[in-house]
C-alpha cells in the first residue's frame, strides 16, 4: 500500500534532486504494476466467492480428505495403527470380465507354503478363464474399473465371504456391467493418499500418468478414463506409485520393459513395442524390492535381482527378454511377474480349479511349482506381503 507519507516524500525527493526523478518514477510505475496484478487476483477470487466456485472447490477439497480418513479409519480403529496397516485377515478376491466376485478370507496364522488355501471343486470352468486375482487386507477399499473408463468404490469386507474349498462362481457377487463394458482390474486404494501417481497401462502397452489428487477427482465422478487409442486394445490396469519408482511391465512373450516413472506422460503414449500377438500380463513398481519373481504357464519360476532391469530411456522400447528365443519358440509363455523379497507369499491358481499358497523364498530355491497333472497349467499369479 502506498500512503501519503510515502507520496510526499517522493515529491520533496524529485524537488531537491531533479536526476533522480527518473528512478522514483521507475519505482513508482513497478510498484503500480505489482497492485494492478494483486488487484485482479483479488477481483478474480471475489467473483468466484461471489458465484460459489470458491465456496464448492473447498468443499470438493474438505470431502476429499475425509474420504482419505475414512478410508484409513476403516482399516483400523487407531490412526497410528492404521497406518502402520496392522492387518487382523487377508481376503482372496476372485472376478471375472462379467464382474462375477468371490471372496475368501485367510488368516494369517493358516499361511503355510504349499498348502492349497482355496479350489473350485470342479475346476476352473472354461468361461471363465479370464480371472483377475488379488490379496489384501479385509479393511481394504477396492476400486472396480471396467473397459469403458467406468470405476466403482466397495470396501472389501461388504463382498459376501465363501466358503474356500467350494468355490462357485453361481454363488458370487456381481459387480454389474453395463452394456457390452467388462471388468478389466481391481485396485485396493486405502492408502492411495501416499502415493504420488497412478499409472494407467492398456494391453498393447499405452501408459499414461495420472496425479493422485486428479484421480482421487476421477474416483469421486465414477470415471477414470480408458487409457486406449487404438481401436483393439484395450485398458489393463492401474498402479499406484510413488515419483521416483520405476515401473516394469511385463509381457505374454517374456518381455519386462522399465522405465523410470519421472518418464512417464501425462497424455496416452505407446510405450511398450510389442508384437502383434503379444501383450501385457503384469504391470508393478520396484519399491525396496531386491528382486522380480515370474512364472510360466509350465509352472517355471523366474528369478532375477532388480538390479538386472535396464530402465528404458526412450519410449516405445521393445524390453529385455525373460524367456528365450528357443523357449518362446517352443510355445512357453509368461503368466505373470511382481516384484519381490523372501519374505513375500505368492498365491498361484492352476487350471485345475486350486489356489496354492507359496513362500516366495520356496519357489526361488526350487526354480518351479509342482503342478497336479501333465494337463494342469499355471492360469494366475499375486503376490502380496504376509
Amino acid at each position: 500500500m502506498i500512503t501519503p507519507e510515502q507520496i510526499e516524500e517522493w515529491i520533496r525527493e524529485a524537488e531537491e534532486r531533479p536526476l533522480s526523478s527518473s528512478n522514483v518514477i521507475r519505482y513508482l510505475a513497478n510498484r503500480l504494476r505489482e497492485l494492478t496484478s494483486r488487484n485482479e487476483e483479488l477481483l478474480a477470487e471475489n467473483i468466484a466467492l461471489r458465484s460459489g466456485r470458491k465456496v464448492e472447490e473447498y468443499e470438493d477439497r474438505i470431502a476429499r480428505l475425509e474420504y482419505q480418513a475414512e478410508l484409513l479409519r476403516r482399516q483400523s480403529s487407531s490412526p497410528i495403527e492404521a497406518l502402520q496397516v496392522s492387518l487382523s485377515t487377508f481376503s482372496l478376491i476372485l472376478a471375472t470380465p462379467k464382474g462375477r466376485v468371490l471372496r475368501a478370507e485367510l488368516n494369517p496364522a493358516e499361511l503355510i507354503s504349499q498348502n492349497t488355501i482355496a479350489s473350485f471343486p470342479k475346476g476352473l470352468p472354461q468361461v471363465e478363464k479370464q480371472v483377475i486375482m488379488l490379496v489384501c487386507s479385509s479393511q481394504e477399499e477396492l476400486l472396480f474399473v471396467f473397459d469403458s473408463g467406468r470405476a466403482v468404490v466397495m470396501p472389501v469386507a461388504s463382498l459376501p465371504s465363501a466358503t474356500k474349498d467350494a468355490l462357485d462362481w453361481d454363488q458370487a457377487f456381481t459387480q454389474e456391467p453395463r452394456g457390452s463394458e467388462e471388468l478389466v482390474t481391481i485396485l485396493p486404494i486405502a492408502r492411495m493418499s501416499l502415493f504420488d501417481f497412478a499409472i494407467q497401462t492398456s494391453r498393447r502397452g499405452f501408459v499414461k500418468k495420472i496425479k493422485e489428487s486428479f484421480l482421487e477427482a476421477c474416483i469421486a465422478n465414477a470415471y477414470v478414463g480408458t487409457g486406449v487409442v487404438l481401436p483393439a486394445d484395450r485398458t489393463f490396469d492401474l498402479t499406484m506409485c510413488a515419483k521416483d519408482d520405476l515401473l516394469v511391465m511385463a509381457s505374454k512373450e517374456g518381455y519386462l520393459l522399465s522405465i523410470d516413472v519421472n518418464r512417464l506422460p501425462f497424455t496416452i503414449e505407446d510405450t511398450f513395442r510389442l508384437g502383434q500377438s503379444d501383450h501385457v500380463v503384469s504391470t508393478f513398481t520396484v519399491q525396496k524390492k531386491p528382486s522380480i519373481l515370474a512364472i510360466t504357464q509350465t509352472g517355471k519360476v523366474l528369478y532375477r535381482e532388480a538390479g538386472w532391469l535396464e530402465p528404458a530411456l526412450t519410449l516405445k522400447a521393445q524390453g529385455q527378454a525373460l524367456i528365450s528365443q528357443s523357449r518362446r519358440e517352443a510355445g512357453i509363455r509368461l503368466v505373470g511377474a511382481a516384484a519381490v523379497d523372501e519374505d513375500d507369499w505368492g498365491v498361484i491358481l492352476t487350471t485345475d480349479g486350486n489356489f496354492t499358497l507359496y513362500k516366495v523364498s520356496d519357489t526361488l530355491g526350487a526354480g518351479a511349482v509342482a503342478l497336479a497333472s501333465p494337463q494342469s497349467e499355471v492360469h494366475a499369479l499375486t503376490v502380496f506381503r504376509g
